[in-house]
């Protein structure tokens, strides 16, 4: 089981908002889209990027890409002090003075964005423990050839996009989550890489992976101890340093997460959603349910309007 691609499938895009935009000097955007995640690839010059709150500014040079999993309120401009506007509205003044301008007398910064949101309700397991910014720097996507061409497909697909163009996105999207989380972690020190780290230990790995693969059967620390040829004692510890917390409260988690996505489906009787999460009464089901989301799950699918 390849627990990442679990992950996202379970999460599976929703709405994709993908665009081009020219800047020229003096440019400042202000952009705060609460649940969504954002991606920025500057294609073209250099600009500075700042999170709210925080008094430092990044420098972001051609090829740069940044995922902010969270959707951090940030700015975007061509100094580190810019005075930033609102996105939309410095999109459309930008316009009108690129309008100007002799088409190939202008000095501008072009940035690829996408802006995405996932299915789901609650923390997502994935999300929840990603850093609130990710800069992969040119040198360092330069050594993920994929990423390279995945950067130009959505380029072109943005630009020149016909028919299917609401199919393809989200799936190009979804991959370009993995190709830069992959660029990251390459960057990482095993332990520094906190849930991702843990895919790359193969104990860990694997009893995440049994959890995903199966995650209706009785596990317990020791057989999945067992399962990743460890002793109990070291296993959990091992687990607790890479996952952040046990493994039972991690599965308990992960089963809340499908239960979710199930009950989306209104015509499926909770004791089956129960039995597929690994719960052998409705009862049971319940409890751990409300104890995760605050609220029973009957009430839970009635409150979602789906």
């Amino acid at each position: 089981m390849d627990v990442l691609s679990d992950v996202l499938a379970a999460a599976r895009l929703g709405s994709v908002v993908v665009g081009q935009n020219e800047y020229l000097i003096p440019w400042g955007v202000e952009i705060d889209i609460p649940s969504a995640a954002i991606v920025h690839v500057v294609q073209r010059g250099s600009c500075w990027m700042r999170l709210r709150g925080d008094r430092t500014s990044a420098l972001l040079a051609d090829g740069d890409i940044v995922l902010l999993p969270a959707g951090s309120a940030h700015s975007l401009g061509d100094a580190p002090k810019h005075r930033a506007k609102p996105f939309l509205k410095v999109n459309e003044e930008m316009k009108r003075r690129l309008a100007k301008l002799p088409a190939g007398s202008r000095h501008t910064t072009a940035v690829f964005c996408a802006k995405y949101r996932f299915e789901h309700v609650g923390p997502h397991p994935l999300l929840a423990i990603l850093p609130k910014l990710i800069h992969v720097r040119a040198r360092e996507a330069e050594k993920h050839p994929q990423l390279q061409l995945l950067q130009q497909l959505l380029r072109l697909e943005a630009r020149h996009g016909g028919n299917g163009q609401e199919l393809v996105l989200p799936r190009l999207v979804d991959s370009l989550l993995v190709y830069i989380v992959r660029a990251w972690l390459d960057e990482q020190p095993l332990r520094n890489g906190g849930w991702f780290g843990a895919l790359r230990d193969p104990r860990v790995a694997k009893a995440l992976s049994l959890m995903h693969e199966r995650p209706a059967d009785d596990w317990t620390v020791a057989s999945l101890a067992r399962a990743a040829a460890q002793s109990r004692a070291g296993f959990a510890k091992r687990f607790v340093e890479y996952v952040g917390e046990t493994p039972l409260a991690y599965l308990t988690r992960w089963r809340m997460f499908i239960a979710v996505k199930m009950l989306r489906d209104r015509q499926r009787p909770l004791v089956d959603i129960a039995a597929a999460v690994g719960y052998q009464s409705s009862a049971a089901f319940a409890k751990a349910f409300q104890k995760q989301y605050g609220s029973p799950p009957g009430r839970f699918r009635a409150a979602s309007g789906e």
